[in-house]
């Protein structure tokens, strides 16, 4: 018997998010799931350890007449409960391949044609449900993104960063002690140090704030390892699932209402990302924390991947609750474009 007679052929796509430019952003697969295929974890994992991008999404087939999707997020290493980038790139992958109920689009009238304006529905991930939207005209991707924002009563001191990334001092010939002061001092004279802050529990990132691009954010190296785990104390009951530096700068002189910042995260298991959703928007809504105000809604702009040659655009929205003091909502909007489409041939396991 042919051993190719029980093959299983799975279709997948992969795409650049936060990005309309091919080969900018960041990669995703995406793998479709058919109702009568039901793949264990191990092979999940096993398929998302092919593909070798940071996230691999595997999208289930929708149940007849439902305008809900299931995802789920595999690293190489393990399955995610929420991701951005993987969100956005596979509410932009249903619109795209028309793959959306018909009754969750809505149409304007244009020279007596109805033509599909937006696209609304529900998005299932580990985290939660997500309200998904797709804008037609834009191209444009926004998810409500589930969230438990908590900003951790332990911070990072500024020496356990400098031993993660040591080219913060090296390199600046005699300028390095001033570049050093200019970042690890407060104004008000004391050691600086750096907040960590939880998204959803698993999530956490550790937010480290730098005064400008040139001698710091530009000067971070992708090979060096990660803040040491040990320094990252997390409160009781939060998992340390996940624990990354994103760093950033907040850049000046915009009037138009949208704050712009760029961002770096590196990891050793992925060197640098990019592009973080769920950096984005953590480090979003713990600025807008700090800003504080009852109801008030607060926009950002966050690129990200500039250094790498992948420069990605992160929309981030955030709203806060009538005390100013928790946030209410996040909406995560964004890009992406699609690169190559295929199958996939899997063996399906014996049980």
């Amino acid at each position: 018997m042919d051993s190719r007679s029980s093959m299983e052929s799975l279709d997948f796509a992969t795409l650049d998010v936060f990005t309309d430019i091919h080969f900018k952003g960041n990669p995703l697969a995406i793998v479709h799931l058919p109702k009568s295929f039901n793949p264990d974890q191990e092979l999940k994992q096993a398929i998302a350890r092919e593909f070798n991008l940071s996230e691999t999404v595997f999208l289930h087939e929708a149940e007849e007449s439902s305008t809900d999707r299931k995802i789920d997020i595999f690293t190489k290493v393990s399955e995610l409960p929420f991701a951005g980038h993987p969100t956005i790139g596979a509410i932009c992958h249903i619109a795209a391949q028309g793959l959306a109920a018909p009754h969750s689009i809505g149409h304007d009238s244009a020279q007596g044609r109805a033509a599909p304006h937006s696209l609304h529905f529900t998005l299932h991930t580990k985290a939660g449900p997500i309200a998904a939207s797709y804008d037609y005209e834009k191209r444009s991707a926004t998810a409500r993104i589930p969230h438990d924002i908590n900003i951790h009563k332990s911070e990072v001191h500024w020496k356990y960063i400098l031993d993660a990334q040591p080219s913060l001092i090296h390199g600046h010939e005699d300028k390095g002690q001033r570049v050093l002061e200019a970042w690890n001092r407060r104004a008000d004279g004391s050691e600086a140090s750096f907040p960590i802050v939880s998204i959803v529990n698993g999530m956490n990132f550790v937010l480290i704030d730098f005064p400008r691009l040139d001698d710091y954010l530009e000067k971070l190296r992708s090979d060096f390892g990660a803040v040491d785990p040990n320094v990252t104390i997390l409160d009781q009951g939060w998992s340390a699932d996940i624990i990354a530096p994103y760093y950033y700068v907040v850049l000046r002189g915009q009037d138009d209402g949208i704050e712009r910042i760029r961002t770096r995260l590196i990891l050793p298991m992925v060197e640098e990302d990019p592009a973080t959703g769920s950096a984005a928007s953590a480090l979003t809504s713990y600025l807008s924390l700090q800003k504080g105000g009852a109801g008030q809604t607060y926009t950002y702009r966050v690129e990200q991947g500039v250094e790498m040659g992948r420069s990605s655009h992160i929309g981030v929205k955030v709203t806060l609750d009538g005390s100013g003091k928790a946030v209410k909502q996040v909406l995560l909007s964004g890009t992406a474009v699609s690169v190559l489409q295929g199958t996939v041939a899997v063996k399906p396991r014996e049980r």
